[in-house]
């Protein structure tokens, strides 16, 4: 019925283009769920860090992760879009600190591994008493666990703040090299087209899906890389890189006649 009121009345139903306002709401959408999902990927991390790999460390591993960072920021003092990114980013992890400060998550955190490493106090006799002082033991383990938790979370979101402002100091080189894959890519479609160049949808969908890798998956692996020593720099170079090259191999293989 739907087809032979549809071929009779000319018509065919086809997907709606996205328009630009859509469009931005979906990325921005888009942007805070991949900052969120990192951040709750970093806290994972953290915690079996904790357990596996830097037990000495323990929850100083995160903070030396916000203090590193901070290093690299100060490498570069100056950004096209903030004048003074130290204290910029000073300001944004103080902010980020805020909600934890007012829950007191440092001092539940000292308190918890206060009470967990106290020495137990001497057993009485009888099965209450045993009892109770397994269950005071279990409520100590239980309450520094769910401290660690917390603080974790509060130096994680710090780190998750300062990538975020890395990101954002070194969008206008992004943006650059975008538009450099851009042009070349747009040069070589013209090439392609006045050439005779073949047509292939096969390149072209497979590029398009490249670029939004490169772009949230860049961004989710950079936002939630669990160990320092490493510069981002090199992360944003080595992904603006591959987005500007799946850009412009994606708009050299667009269709030649629209």
């Amino acid at each position: 019925m739907t087809t032979s009121t549809a071929r009779s009345t000319g018509r065919t139903s086809a997907p709606s283009d996205q328009g630009p306002t859509g469009f931005i709401v979906a990325l921005t959408f888009g942007a805070i769920f991949t900052t969120l999902f990192s951040w709750a990927i970093s806290i994972a991390i953290e915690l079996v860090g904790i357990q596996f790999f830097w037990k000495e460390r323990g929850v100083l591993h995160s903070r030396d992760m916000v203090v590193e960072d901070l290093g690299y920021i100060a490498n570069a003092p100056h950004s096209l879009f903030v004048s003074d990114t130290v204290a910029f980013s000073n300001w944004l992890i103080a902010k980020v600190a805020v909600p934890f400060e007012r829950l007191d998550v440092v001092g539940f955190y000292e308190r918890s591994r206060q009470a967990a490493s106290a020495p137990p106090p001497p057993a009485k006799p009888g099965a209450r008493a045993a009892a109770a002082s397994a269950l005071k033991r279990t409520g100590a383990s239980s309450n520094l666990m769910l401290a660690t938790v917390g603080i974790v979370a509060m130096y994680t979101a710090q780190d998750t703040a300062l990538r975020l402002a890395i990101v954002l100091f070194a969008l206008p080189a992004f943006v650059l090299a975008c538009l450099l894959g851009a042009v070349d890519g747009l040069v070589r479609r013209d090439l392609r087209k006045w050439g005779g160049g073949r047509e292939s949808s096969f390149v072209y969908h497979h590029a398009k899906s490249s670029t939004y890798l490169a772009l949230g998956g860049g961004f989710s692996l950079y936002l939630a890389w669990p160990t320092g020593g490493f510069n981002p720099a090199y992360m944003v170079l080595v992904f603006t890189a591959l987005t500007a090259w799946s850009l412009s191999l994606t708009l050299s293989s667009f269709k030649k006649y629209l």
